[in-house]
C-alpha cells in the first residue's frame, strides 16, 4: 500500500514540474514575441498591418525629457530682436532657473533639418551631441564668443527668419525659428 501512495506523489510532482515547466516557456515565447513586433489583427477588409515597437536611443530619451520639462514649464525664456536698435541682432540670454529650448531650422517648417539648438540643459548643449551644423548654445553669448551672430530679416508664416553671420561678418546661411520662441521690438 505504501507503495501505491509513493508512486501517486511522485506522479503528481511530475505533472506539477511539467506543468511549471511549460508555463514558463510559453511566457518566454510570448516575451519575446511582444519585444520585437505587435501585430494587429486585421478589421473587416484592411489589411495585417505590423507595427515595429520603437527602441528610444539614450539621445531621443534625454531629447524627449527636456522637450518634456519646456513643455510644462510655468515661465520660458525667449529670445529678442529690438528693430529701434538698427543692428536687427537676435539676442538670447539664458536663466538657469527659466527653461528654454529652441532650434534652428533650414526651412520654415519644424519637420525641416535641424541647423542650431538653444537650450538651458548641459546635456543638449555639450559636445553638440545632435551634431548640428552650426552647434547647440546656452544663450547667444555662445554664438558671440565664436564671433557669429544671428541677424533679424523677418517673418515668414509661423517662423522668425534670420541670417546666421559668421566672424568673418559674412551670412552663412538663412535660419528660421519659431516664432513663439522670438519676441520682437
Amino acid at each position: 500500500m505504501n507503495h501505491f501512495k509513493y508512486s501517486y506523489y511522485i506522479g503528481a510532482l511530475i505533472l506539477l514540474s511539467l506543468q511549471i515547466a511549460c508555463q514558463k516557456k510559453s511566457k518566454q515565447d510570448k516575451v519575446q514575441v511582444t519585444a520585437t513586433k505587435v501585430i494587429e489583427k486585421p478589421i473587416q477588409d484592411t489589411v495585417l498591418k505590423e507595427r515595429i515597437s520603437p527602441k528610444r536611443s539614450k539621445l531621443d530619451s534625454i531629447d524627449h525629457a527636456n522637450a518634456q520639462s519646456v513643455l510644462e514649464s510655468d515661465e520660458v525664456t525667449k529670445a529678442y530682436v529690438k528693430l529701434t536698435a538698427k543692428d536687427s541682432i537676435i539676442h538670447l540670454h539664458s536663466n538657469i532657473r527659466i527653461d528654454h529650448r529652441f532650434f534652428g531650422y533650414e526651412q520654415a517648417d519644424i519637420g525641416s533639418k535641424k541647423l542650431l539648438l538653444f537650450s538651458i540643459f548641459t546635456n543638449d548643449v555639450e559636445d553638440n551631441p545632435y551634431q548640428l551644423k552650426l552647434g547647440a548654445y546656452y544663450d547667444t553669448s555662445g554664438l558671440g564668443s565664436k564671433g557669429s551672430k544671428l541677424k533679424y530679416v523677418g517673418t515668414k508664416g509661423d517662423f522668425v527668419q534670420a541670417k546666421f553671420i559668421d566672424s568673418t561678418d559674412i551670412p552663412v546661411c538663412t535660419i528660421y525659428f519659431e516664432k513663439k520662441w522670438v519676441e520682437v521690438e
